[in-house]
């Protein structure tokens, strides 16, 4: 059934590219006008410097192919519940996008970021209270659940 719904949830895209609206015939300006105002647009203050914090806050963000393994092996998790983890990550990633869209784009860079790393911080807490087994009545399955999924809901 995992399988199926990721084949699946794509093709559901597939009907709204027909609502797209698309410019035939427009006007394109040449490849130097079109360099020129690209830089002209990362030389601005107002650009650079938040795309360099997010790039740099991202980068800084370490993978963690060992807690896959340890959700695997410690914790017995089958390949079916890895995938529905992963599923409900990429969903609330797009959430999380909407969110920030809606709501949150009146908000300040620095608040939004200092509010997303204190709730990543909260999100990692929670990671250690899982691998040390305090899940709060919680089947660990559920508890990996809700931590990496609104870990992603962050991150979007």
């Amino acid at each position: 059934y995992v399988i199926a719904l990721l084949a699946a949830l794509p093709l559901s895209i597939l009907p709204l590219v027909y609502m797209m609206g698309e410019v035939q015939y427009g006007e394109v300006a040449s490849t130097r006008e079109q360099c020129n105002e690209i830089w002209n647009t990362v030389c601005s203050r107002a650009v650079w410097q938040p795309l360099a914090f997010v790039y740099l806050y991202n980068v800084l963000q370490v993978g963690n192919s060992a807690w896959r393994e340890f959700l695997k092996t410690s914790l017995g998790f089958t390949g079916a519940q890895l995938n529905l983890i992963y599923i409900a990550a990429c969903v609330l990633l797009y959430l999380g996008v909407l969110c920030y869209k809606y709501y949150l784009i009146d908000w300040s860079w620095r608040m939004v970021y200092v509010v997303t790393t204190l709730l990543n911080g909260f999100f990692s807490i929670l990671q250690v209270l899982l691998i040390v087994g305090i899940t709060f009545g919680l089947s660990p399955f559920l508890f990996a659940l809700g931590d990496d999924a609104f870990a992603e809901f962050i991150q979007g």
